[in-house]
């Protein structure tokens, strides 16, 4: 197999994974009583620096301002997120992910990554495993530079 191909093949396995492990935080979400909208809201708040406003967050998904809106109260309800006055402009709404809601999140990460790369890395020896882990590497190092 040339390297053109070999290159489409690992671009589909590597997508692929992250598929699988995407769809199983998705499942593990709904386990705590999250929506797929929901969780969405909560990773993206957990990784913002700034805290958004809700026009920020329809925009960034898409959606109308007032389904956003009734998706964040929903948040609230479950104290999982806040809506707090800007300190700067007192006219301004920001939306915040509560400690609760952080630590949700990462309880989340943390048995996807268990339920899902756990198990599978457990089928293989561990030489597989550190061979797997210094390769992808290596790949990430090289495409982070640009190649």
């Amino acid at each position: 197999m040339d390297l053109q191909k070999k290159s489409e093949s690992i671009s589909n396995y590597i997508r692929e994974c992250s598929n699988i492990i995407h769809i199983k935080g998705h499942q593990i979400a709904q386990e705590y009583n999250l929506t797929y909208d929901q969780y969405h809201l909560l990773v993206y708040l957990s990784l913002i620096e700034t805290p958004p406003t809700i026009s920020d967050i329809s925009k960034k998904f898409g959606r109308a301002q007032n389904t956003i809106s009734e998706k964040i109260s929903r948040l609230e309800e479950k104290e999982l997120a806040n809506r707090v006055d800007d300190k700067e402009d007192r006219r301004i709404t920001r939306v915040v992910i509560t400690e609760k809601g952080r630590d949700l999140i990462h309880t989340i990460k943390r048995e996807r990554s268990n339920r899902a790369t756990f198990v599978a890395l457990e089928k293989m020896d561990e030489s597989e495993v550190d061979s797997l882990l210094k390769n992808l590497t290596i790949l990430y190092d090289n495409l982070n530079k640009g190649g």
